[in-house]
C-alpha cells in the first residue's frame, strides 16, 4: 500500500513540475474568450523569442527603463456596447480579488486605463492592462520577467 501511495505522489509531483504554469488571469481568459461579444487571442513560445523588451520612457525628471523577456501575450476585447460596462467591471473586480497590484495610468486623452501587476512595482512577472475606451474595452496581458529601473534625467 505504501508503495502505491509513493507512486501516486511521485506522479503528481512530476506532472506538476512539467505542466505549463498558468497565471491567475487565465481563468478570466478561459471564461470570456468563447463569448460571442468578446474577441481574443493568445500567443507565446518561439513567436516571442525574438522580442526582448527594452523600452525607455520619460516621467517628469526621471527616465524609466523597462527590461525583460515576454513569454506569453493574451488579449481580450469587448466591442458590443451592450456588454462593455458590465464585463469591464467584472474584469476589474476579478483582478482586484486576485490581489494584483493596481497602478492607475494617466492618459492625455482622459481615458480610464489601469495596470495590474503581480510582483513589486519594479520587478514583476504579469502585467494586465485594462484599457477602457468609448467604443470598446481591452484587457491586454503580458507574462514574463520584467524589471523597471528609474534614473534621473539630467539633460
Amino acid at each position: 500500500m505504501k508503495k502505491y501511495i509513493l507512486h501516486l505522489v511521485l506522479i503528481a509531483c512530476t506532472t506538476g513540475a512539467f505542466g505549463q504554469t498558468k497565471g491567475l488571469a487565465d481563468e478570466l481568459y478561459e471564461e470570456y474568450e468563447p463569448k460571442p461579444y468578446v474577441s481574443g487571442f493568445s500567443f507565446g513560445g518561439s513567436l516571442l523569442s525574438a522580442l526582448p523588451l527594452d523600452i525607455d520612457f520619460a516621467n517628469g525628471n526621471f527616465e524609466r527603463t523597462l527590461n525583460g523577456e515576454i513569454k506569453r501575450v493574451q488579449w481580450l476585447r469587448i466591442s458590443d456596447e451592450r456588454y462593455i460596462k458590465e464585463v469591464s467591471s467584472e474584469w476589474e473586480r476579478f483582478l482586484n480579488k486576485a490581489r494584483y497590484k493596481k497602478v492607475p495610468i494617466e492618459d492625455d486623452d482622459g481615458q480610464d486605463h489601469i495596470l495590474f501587476i503581480r510582483g513589486s512595482r519594479t520587478r514583476f512577472d504579469e502585467a494586465h492592462f485594462l484599457i477602457r475606451e468609448d467604443a470598446s474595452t481591452i484587457l491586454l496581458t503580458f507574462y514574463g520577467d520584467f524589471t523597471l529601473t528609474k534614473t534621473l534625467d539630467e539633460d
